[in-house]
């Protein structure tokens, strides 16, 4: 299975790259068994909209913010579209970005910048490019095929007085990360942080995923921060008015919509 991108961040970096199954087992669940049950809770709604403040902190500790909204539909359970809208500063306001995600293909994905007036396809040689200067990539916006890694369940540890589940995610091709360790509460399976090694296996950035909220009986994590180890930059991320199932249309999740705005 893949996971789609778009507004559910927190899943895009702890979930889409951990859904194959183990050997090892701990107390009774193996790491496939806690890694299933979290994605199941998180993706439970067929579409949702949400609207997002993201914060971007250079090492010297100085902001930017910017305002978005972000949409995504499943089309059944192999496909799903998921969009996104700049919406502030009005350096970034129009600006948007659209993915595609097939189970037996590809993602594909589109980046429309309205100063230029054009919309580029991002490659695949791309997608190691940082994501409108974020410390995300195209690559953590996209999905994963849970053929590509291998899987270890490793032990509990506590994290912020909250038990865990600790993973770690190997994958088969090094391409991006040499090495994913997710921390997932038993609580509530869902991931708390998430430590990403680059190809040459040193620490890279760290994603935290807090004040979990309940919403239309969905448990989901409202504000995310990943911080680069490497660059000391910070990206933070806050979500709200979170909806699920409300009937989005077709015809959002398009090349032309994306030059419209919203």
């Amino acid at each position: 299975m893949k996971c789609p991108f778009i507004w559910k961040v927190a899943v895009i970096m702890a979930i889409c790259c951990i859904f194959a199954l183990p050997r090892q087992a701990l107390a009774g669940m193996s790491a496939y068994d806690i890694v299933k049950k979290s994605e199941g809770l998180l993706d439970q709604a067929k579409d949702s909209k949400v609207e997002m403040t993201m914060t971007l902190v250079n090492k010297k500790g100085e902001k930017r913010e910017r305002g978005l909204s972000a949409f995504m539909k499943k089309e059944g359970e192999k496909k799903s579209k998921s969009i996104l809208f700049f919406n502030s500063p009005a350096d970034v306001k129009g600006t948007s970005f659209l993915v595609w995600t097939d189970e037996k293909k590809q993602d594909r994905q589109w980046l429309y910048m309205p100063a230029l007036q054009r919309t580029r396809q991002i490659s695949a040689s791309g997608k190691g490019e940082s994501f409108m200067g974020t410390e995300l990539t195209f690559f953590d916006m996209g999905s994963k095929d849970v053929n590509d890694y291998n899987f270890t369940l490793l032990k509990e540890e506590n994290v912020n007085s909250e038990m865990c589940y600790v993973i770690k995610a190997i994958p088969k091709k090094v391409e991006f990360y040499n090495e994913i360790i997710i921390w997932i509460r038993k609580t509530n399976y869902i991931p708390i942080k998430v430590d990403f090694y680059d190809t040459k296996g040193k620490y890279l950035k760290q994603g935290l995923f807090m004040n979990v909220k309940n919403v239309q009986g969905i448990n989901t994590p409202t504000h995310i921060e990943v911080y680069n180890e490497q660059n000391g930059r910070k990206t933070i991320i806050d979500l709200k008015n979170i909806t699920y199932d409300s009937g989005l249309k077709d015809d959002i999740f398009t090349e032309r919509f994306m030059t419209r705005g919203m």
